[in-house]
Parts: C-alpha cells; sequence; structure tokens
C-alpha cells in the first residue's frame, strides 16, 4: 500500500507548508528551508512496510535542518539511507560533511542534529532503517557515516536492484512476506559497506580496520554466550587486551558497550517479535544475560522502558 502526495494542485503559497507536513509525517520532525520561495514544487510516494519506511521524493532545491529540540531521546532512532538520482546531496552533521552524487548512496543518522540539501532539482530514494534492526545486521554503523557507496556495481548495485524490485513489486506482496524481503535486503546492504572498494581504501590504517573486521566478526559469532568478554576476545583474536581496547578508540562504543548494544538490541526485538508463551528470562538468557535484574536494569536505561512495558501492548494486541 502506497500513498502519493503532491504540491501542485496546492496555491503556491500553501506548498511550502504543505510539503513540511508531508516530510515530518514521513520521517520525522525537521526544519524546511526553500531555495525558491514562489515557485516550488514537490511530490512525495511512501510505501508502508513496517517497521521500514520507504520513499520516493521529487523537488525543488530545499535543505532538510534537524535541530537539537526536534530530537527526544525517548523517540526510537531510525538510519537514513538515501540514494539521489539527479543532483548531488550534501550532508553535514557534527564536524563532518560528505557530497554524495547520483549512482551513489550514503548512510545518515536521525539522533543527532544535521544539515541535508541539494541546490538544484532533485529525485531520491530514502529508506528509513529502525536504528535497532540495523546494529544487529551491520556491526557499527557509525563507521560508514559520512562516506559515499558505489551503487553502479558489484554488491551496491546488487543492493539497488533487489531494493528496486521490492518496491516494484510490494503491492502484491503479504507483509509478511515484505518484512522477510526487507531483512534480507538489509543483509545486502551490509555486505555492500562492508565491501566498497572506496570506502576500505579510505581508511587511514589498513590493518587496523582488518583487525577491527576480525573482533566484530567473532564477536557477532559469540554474542549469546554469557562469558563472552574482553579478554576471551583478544586471545581468540591474537591480539593484546591493550591492543584490543585501542581498536575501539574514537568509535561510538567501547567493545564492552557495543556487546552490551547488540544484546540489547537483539533482546528487544525478540521481545517485540516473540509471542507471550516465550518469558522474558528466556529471552534475556538467548542474549547473554545471566541475571535478570541486571538484564532490566540496562534494558530501561538504553530504551526508558523496562522489558514489560515493550511486551505488554502486544499482548493488549493479541488478547481476544
Amino acid at each position: 500500500m502506497h500513498s502519493c502526495y503532491l504540491t501542485t494542485l496546492l496555491p503556491v503559497g500553501e506548498r511550502q507548508e504543505y510539503w513540511c507536513d508531508v516530510i515530518g509525517s514521513t520521517y520525522f520532525d525537521l526544519s524546511l528551508r526553500f531555495t525558491d520561495q514562489n515557485g516550488f514544487y514537490g511530490q512525495l510516494w511512501r510505501w508502508d512496510v513496517a517497521p521500514f519506511g520507504i520513499s520516493f521524493l521529487s523537488s525543488s532545491p530545499t535543505s532538510y535542518r534537524r535541530l537539537s529540540q526536534h530530537i527526544n531521546k525517548h523517540d526510537e532512532n531510525y538510519f537514513l539511507i538515501t540514494i539521489p538520482e539527479l543532483s548531488t546531496v550534501d550532508f553535514r552533521q557534527d564536524k563532518y560533511s560528505v557530497c554524495c552524487r547520483p549512482g551513489n548512496f550514503i548512510l545518515e543518522r536521525s539522533d543527532k542534529p544535521y544539515e541535508f540539501e541539494y541546490q538544484a532539482d532533485n529525485s531520491l530514494w530514502v529508506l528509513r532503517v529502525p536504528e535497532s534492526l540495523l546494529r544487529t545486521r551491520l556491526r557499527l554503523p557509525e563507521r560508514f557515516l559520512y562516506r559515499e557507496f558505489d551503487r553502479s556495481q558489484g554488491l551496491g548495485a546488487v543492493f539497488f536492484d533487489f531494493f528496486r524490485s521490492i518496491t516494484n513489486q510490494v503491492a502484491f506482496l503479504t507483509e509478511r512476506q515484505t518484512e522477510a524481503l526487507f531483512r534480507q535486503l538489509m543483509e545486502l546492504f551490509s555486505l555492500a559497506v562492508e565491501g566498497d572498494q572506496r570506502a576500505i581504501h579510505s581508511e587511514a590504517n589498513t590493518l587496523r580496520q582488518v583487525h577491527l573486521q576480525r573482533v566484530e566478526q567473532y564477536i557477532c559469532e559469540h554474542i549469546k554466550e554469557p562469558d563472552l568478554n574482553p579478554d576471551k576476545i583478544a586471545m581468540a583474536c591474537g591480539i593484546s587486551i591493550r591492543y584490543l581496547h585501542k581498536l575501539f578508540q574514537g568509535e561510538e562504543f567501547s567493545v564492552g558497550q557495543w556487546i552490551r548494544e547488540i544484546r540489547l538490541q537483539g533482546a528487544e526485538a525478540d521481545i517485540r517479535r516473540s509471542s507471550n508463551a516465550r518469558t522474558l528470562a528466556d529471552i534475556a538468557y538467548k542474549w547473554g544475560f545471566n541475571d535478570q535484574a541486571h538484564f532490566c536494569r540496562s534494558f530501561k536505561s538504553r530504551f526508558g522502558v523496562t522489558p514489560k512495558e515493550v511486551r505488554k501492548p502486544l499482548m493488549t494486541l493479541i488478547d481476544p
């Protein structure tokens, strides 16, 4: 099922306010600036395939700003995969910036202020992915921000072709089929960005990247083992514990924080998907938490709600 929004039938004076409402309901709160105050046009197609958000928009030059007052720590955070078709987009966040040309794509995050703009008429695909879902499939997605990835060949092309084939057929798919395909799409996306040669060669220290990927792979393969810890990881990967911690310097998380993040994101996703026949203790144990009280405290600290509060609305929905 999809929706279409057009400004062409509106009076010129009403188009910008209408476009602001469309953008806010499609993505999240943003502040917009319009280059052409009198001749603005925009059109947007949106597909509802929860938990993903898919959209294709075309408009005259526009700047989209995510301000600090737009961000609520209790709201769900998202990553955006943006794929421009006609002209370059500029993205700025913190002290970083990236220009994405047609034929490429970029990854953005929603939980920090940013500015996104294009200075010529543009059309672009945008895939909105919940942070929790992407983190369970891509190790430290922060490493892939502020880079331009190639969709003209290799895995980038496979990712984009698969994405377009899904959007072309989504009207004929069930909700369950669509969600399964998009989870496969996330696997393809992860492979594409991790294997993009330009991103690999842009690393200042390729040897460090090799070690980091080996560590990340080991952690993901053993994440459900309760005794997973830095000492065990360093020994398995043939590096010192000091070097292991050094690998994570400058990253979003320390090694211990990243282990906890993956476990909590995995547990949260399981709670939302599983039936009430599976206990919270079972889910906690599955993700490497031996102490349920510690799990509940960590969960609430991370998500702002307890595991029971996440499950309660789901149980209400299935009650007769």
